[in-house]
This record gives structure tokens, C-alpha cells and sequence, in this order.
């Protein structure tokens, strides 16, 4: 990030009077050595790193004393290098304002993460640091194993399934995925080395072969069989109303990952919202989401969802109004539900890669752009995404007319179509809602002054709207 990157947000941030995940302002430098570390131990965890702004109080005003710059230098040099593993590095950063000099030390991202506080113990709660909004608090045990984990280029779903044989794998189904495996040969040494490079098994102790998490989830005969995998399902829930207190059906998914996707869309398209559509001289009603949004959604839930966390399964809840999909363990660390647009990273890339064989995944990161233009095509507010740390939900809305959108849902599907397209005008608005071209000016009008656009150019009868800097900010 260099120094304007920086000057921006902090201009930004001090006109909302506010911090976030990659800015802390200090009005001076203090005392508390053990808290600084923290606050620089999440620094050094944030994906790109981020900035301490020296001279800055409280209310987010340039304050008054004056700042010792080399004390302050010298110090944060000194505890970002000496007491972080691995080792922080600082990039200083002169910046002003309103005409005051102020002084920035940016800690630069780590080749690896977690970066852990040398003289705390490492799983002990207390060594590792993160950023939430404008506050500094500590990982929990599992988000520094999957930093760990990631770290050392070890996927999730390639941990041994123990108690799971590869005998019990689907031979017909290795046949009609894996290229080059013969499924007559049965477990032939050629056919065992084809498994291995696709990470469907892998030696464990005793140099015995076991499946991987990925090969037992995508091809056991008996997924929910290991007990630890039990919860490794979809349960889809239909209520009538917008509440759970009326439930008319529920059904519980199982079998192989591939089995389940297929199975989860089949009984959305049957219970789903129908809309018209005109063929020539006949109207037919069909499901407001076509199949392959709802694939997307989905495989989404199950490809990303944290598989050590099987207290529950991936849920699907149908109301008349929308439909959730929740599936445990939250989004990874760096990603947020605005960033997540145009970021992408998987949790499990075996899985995801082996979703590709089974035609029910493309592996291309535009999953979620596909999501977004089927909501589109029908003319439906953008999904809604929810990350909480322990769990991920993504909310499709029920086909409803423009004048039933509140001004969150009308805001949001702006800014998913700025994403796409980086710039709107009045006729890809008028496109986008189905809606006139008074609506249209209206809606850019308000989103102009909510500080969500700005105007591009000097045209007044084609004028153009892009992000304004505080939103680029905010899904960088």
C-alpha cells in the first residue's frame, strides 16, 4: 500500500470519525508495551498489513502535543522486529492533516501467517492477534490452526479419514471422474498413484493408504458412516411465512457431496417460487432460480464449509419471502462479505477440484458472479451474506417488485453491479431494477448523497457513477 493508498483512508476515516481493520490512530505512543505488541501482532495478521497514525486523538482530531518521531520510530521498529515471529518490517509514512504533519508506521504483511507474539505461548489464547472494525482481540485456537495449516501449504481436506478404508471408496464413480483410473484393475498400483495426485488418498502411518477428507466426502459408499462425519449433511426445512413457526416440511441429505448438491437442487426447483416466462404465443411458469445459481450457491456451502466443525450440517431454509443457506465455519481469514466479490479463496480445494470432475463446479473464482448475474436476470435483490466467524449465510430473496426493496437491498445491488461493470449510468439502472428512468434518477440521487457514488465526468444528460473512495476502500 503506498503513501496516498494511506493518506485516503485516513482523510476518510477521520471525516466518519471512525477506525477499521487496517487503521489505528494513537495520539501518542504508549506505555503499555504488552498492548502495542497486540495491536502490531494484528497488524502483522491482516492480509495487507496495516497502519498505526501517530498524532490523531479520541475524537478523531489532529491533536495538539507534539510527537517525539524518531522515539516513536525506533520503537515500533523495535517491536515489530524483536518480539513477533516471524519478524515485522515497518514502512514510515509522512502524512498531514488538515495541514498538521503526522507521522505513519505501516506494518508490512508477513511472507506467512499467523504471526505469533514470541512470549506467549502459541496456542495458549493470548499470542495471536486480530483486527475487528476498530478493535484489536485475540484469535481463537481454530483460526490460528487454519492460518497454520495454510501456512504450511496443507489443505484442510487433505487430513486422513482413519477410520475410513479405500475399499469403501466408489470404484464406477473413480472410473467415470478420474482420468486414467480402470476401475478393473481395482486397487492396481498404477490406479493407487492416480488417487494420490488427485489427493483422494495419501500414506498414513505404517505407509498404509487412507482416503483423504476430500476422497471420502466425494466417493465414500458409506459417507456418515464415520462418526466424526456424521453431521457431514444438508438438512432443507420449508416454513410457511417469514418466521420458523409454521414448518411444512424438513428433510435430511445424505450421502456423497456430489449426491447431496444434486438432491438439495432438485428439492428447491420443486418448492421454489415460479415466475413467467413468455415462449412465442405461450406462457409457462417457471423457478424463479434457474439451476445454475442455485448449483453455485450450493456447492459454495459445501465446498467452503469447515468440516471439523460437525455439530451441524449445511442448512437450507425455504420461507415465503426468501431462502438461507448456512453452513458452519466462517469466512477466511482476510475475506469479508464485501471483499469477497471480487477475493477468492477456498478452505477446501481438493473438494472444490474435484466438483470440477462431477460438472458441478467450474474452479474459475466466479462462483459468486455467477450468483450475482442470476439475480440479476430475474430482477431480484442481491443476495445478502452474512460471516459471523463460525458460520456463513447467504439469503436469496423472493421475487418482489422494486418498490418493495428497502434501501439496504436497493444500495447493495448498486454495488454488486459497480463490481461487475465499474461504472452505472440511468440506463444500466433502469436495466438492472426493471424500473423508469424518473425511479432511476431518483435512486441515483439518493445513492449520490448516501456517499455510496460519485459522478464521473461532466455530462449531464449521460452522466456516468462509479464507487466513491470510501466504498473502493471498503471492498478492498
Amino acid at each position: 500500500m503506498n503513501q496516498q493508498y494511506w493518506q485516503n483512508k485516513v482523510d476518510i476515516l477521520c471525516s466518519k470519525k471512525g477506525e477499521d481493520n487496517e487503521v489505528d490512530f494513537k495520539k501518542t505512543l504508549s506505555e503499555d508495551n504488552d498492548r502495542l505488541k497486540e495491536h502490531i501482532n494484528a497488524m502483522g495478521n491482516n492480509p495487507n498489513g496495516g497502519l498505526f497514525v501517530f498524532g490523531i486523538d479520541k475524537d478523531f482530531e489532529v491533536s495538539n502535543d507534539s510527537i517525539d518521531t524518531d522515539k516513536i520510530i525506533k520503537h515500533i521498529t523495535y517491536l515489530a522486529g524483536d518480539t513477533q515471529e516471524p519478524a515485522l518490517n515497518i514502512q514510515i509514512h509522512h502524512l498531514t492533516r488538515e495541514g498538521i504533519s503526522l507521522i505513519g508506521t505501516a506494518i508490512l504483511p508477513p511472507e506467512t501467517r499467523p504471526v505469533f507474539i514470541k512470549d506467549r505461548s502459541p496456542l495458549g489464547g493470548q499470542a495471536c492477534y486480530k483486527r475487528s472494525g476498530s478493535s484489536t482481540i485475540a484469535m481463537r485456537i481454530g483460526e490460528i490452526r487454519e492460518l497454520l495449516a495454510r501456512s504450511q501449504q496443507f489443505n484442510p481436506d487433505e487430513e486422513l479419514v482413519q477410520e475410513g478404508k479405500i475399499s469403501d471408496l466408489n470404484v464406477s464413480i473413480l472410473e467415470e471422474t478420474i482420468k486414467g483410473f480402470k476401475g478393473a484393475n481395482g486397487m492396481s498400483a498404477n490406479n493407487l498413484l492416480i488417487l494420490s495426485d488427485n489427493k483422494i488418498i495419501s500414506k498414513g502411518t505404517g505407509d498404509e493408504w487412507k482416503p483423504t477428507l476430500a476422497g471420502w466426502l466425494m466417493y465414500s459408499n458409506n459417507l456418515q458412516s464415520i462418526r466424526s462425519l456424521k453431521n457431514s449433511s444438508i438438512e432443507f426445512q420449508q416454513f410457511n411465512g417469514k418466521t420458523r413457526e409454521e414448518p411444512i416440511k424438513k428433510l435430511e441429505i445424505f450421502g456423497t457431496l456430489p449426491q447431496q448438491v444434486k438432491l438439495a437442487i432438485s428439492t428447491i426447483t420443486q418448492n421454489i417460487w415460479k415466475v413467467p416466462k413468455i415462449q412465442g404465443m405461450l406462457r409457462e411458469d417457471i423457478p424463479a432460480y434457474d439451476e445454475t445459481t442455485l448449483r453455485e450457491v450450493i456447492v459454495n456451502s459445501v465446498v467452503h464449509r469447515d468440516y471439523r466443525q460437525m455439530f451441524q450440517p449445511v442448512k437450507i431454509a425455504m420461507f415465503i419471502d426468501r431462502i438461507e443457506i448456512e453452513n458452519p465455519g466462517g469466512l477466511l481469514p482476510g475475506l469479508t462479505p464485501l471483499n469477497l466479490m471480487h477475493k477468492r479463496e477456498w478452505r477446501n480445494p481438493n473438494i472444490a477440484n474435484l466438483m470440477v470432475n462431477f460438472k458441478l463446479g467450474e474452479m474459475d473464482g466466479q462462483g459468486i458472479d455467477r450468483i450475482y448475474m442470476g439475480t440479476r436476470k430475474i430482477k431480484v435483490p442481491a443476495p445478502k451474506i452474512f460471516d459471523d466467524n463460525k458460520s456463513f449465510k447467504m439469503i436469496l430473496s423472493a421475487p418482489k417488485a422494486y418498490e418493495e426493496y428497502s434501501p439496504e437491498e436497493k444500495k447493495l445491488s448498486v454495488l454488486i453491479l459497480l463490481v461487475l461493470e465499474t461504472t452505472v449510468d440511468n440506463e444500466s439502472i433502469r436495466n438492472a431494477f426493471g424500473i423508469d428512468l424518473t425511479k432511476a434518477s431518483t435512486l441515483l440521487k439518493s445513492l449520490v448523497e448516501d456517499g455510496l457514488l460519485v459522478r464521473v465526468g461532466n455530462s449531464t444528460r449521460y452522466a456516468k457513477y462509479t464507487l466513491s473512495s470510501e466504498w473502493k476502500l471498503k471492498i478492498e
